[in-house]
């Protein structure tokens, strides 16, 4: 099968997986509990994955209930596929998310906290929404890097998020993930979304690969101990890094 129609078929199941997914947070999840919705996140999130062609293999248990704050390296979009099919967390996103077709009920649908970025005031809201959820016993996953990359390091981490763990008491949990061709078992940058990335691009060259894998190692839950925010997200931060080493200590050349 040609590459051309190798990615026509995907781009039929991605879409039709789409619309049913759609039709589901529109109109079927009116009768749903909390649980049963998330769930319903969680199978959908794991049935994109699949269409992509993403094998996810996981070193270490990612905890199932909160209160508790996740956190990641950021590589892709698919990065929060990828959590949103292991565990019923939420996540932090711009504001415009919610307008944008379709990805905004999605969001919605995934009880997404919303922040605009470039206020000041709303930076400090966040926090307390996300100290809020985690009161409440939610997870909430963060990638405290403030941006993506290619996967080869992880950046320095912000701290400003930390301060919604310290302010709930919640415990934290570090996670690194590495994107892997399936046959060399070789890092691969395809699936990063960086610089002048559009999504749709994005997406299209993710569709022609027939098989890749992520990697994904957790660390244990632990208690934030006392330490202040910075010093929690240089502890994280290097944790995570520790990870993503022996992550590619595993890869070939």
């Amino acid at each position: 099968m040609n590459l051309h129609t190798w990615r026509g078929i995907k781009v039929f199941l991605l879409a039709r997986h789409l619309i049913k997914g759609y039709i589901k947070v529109r109109w079927g999840w009116r009768d749903l509990t909390p649980l049963e919705a998330q769930e319903e996140v969680m199978a959908w999130a794991k049935g994109a994955l699949k269409i992509f062609g993403l094998e996810v293999k996981l070193h270490g248990e990612i905890a199932q209930t909160g209160p508790l704050l996740l956190v990641s390296n950021h590589v892709s979009w698919l990065d929060i596929l990828l959590y949103l099919s292991l565990s019923p967390v939420r996540f932090v996103s711009k504001s415009e998310v919610q307008s944008w077709p379709i990805v905004g009920r999605f969001a919605l649908a995934c009880r997404t906290l919303f922040i605009k970025r470039a206020s000041k005031r709303d930076a400090k809201k966040v926090v307390e929404m996300m100290s809020e959820a985690l009161q409440s016993g939610d997870m909430v996953a963060v990638f405290p890097e403030g941006t993506t990359s290619v996967g080869d390091a992880v950046l320095p981490f912000h701290a400003n998020l930390f301060e919604a763990a310290l302010a709930s008491h919640a415990s934290i949990q570090v996670a690194s993930l590495l994107y892997v061709s399936s046959p060399t078992q070789q890092r691969t940058t395809t699936p990063s979304f960086t610089g002048q990335d559009t999504l749709v691009g994005s997406i299209w060259r993710i569709l022609g690969l027939k098989r890749f894998e992520v990697w994904v190692s957790v660390g244990a839950v632990e208690e934030t101990m006392g330490l202040e925010r910075r010093a929690l997200a240089q502890q994280s931060g290097a944790r995570v890094s520790e990870r993503h080493a022996q992550l590619k200590a595993l890869t070939r050349p």
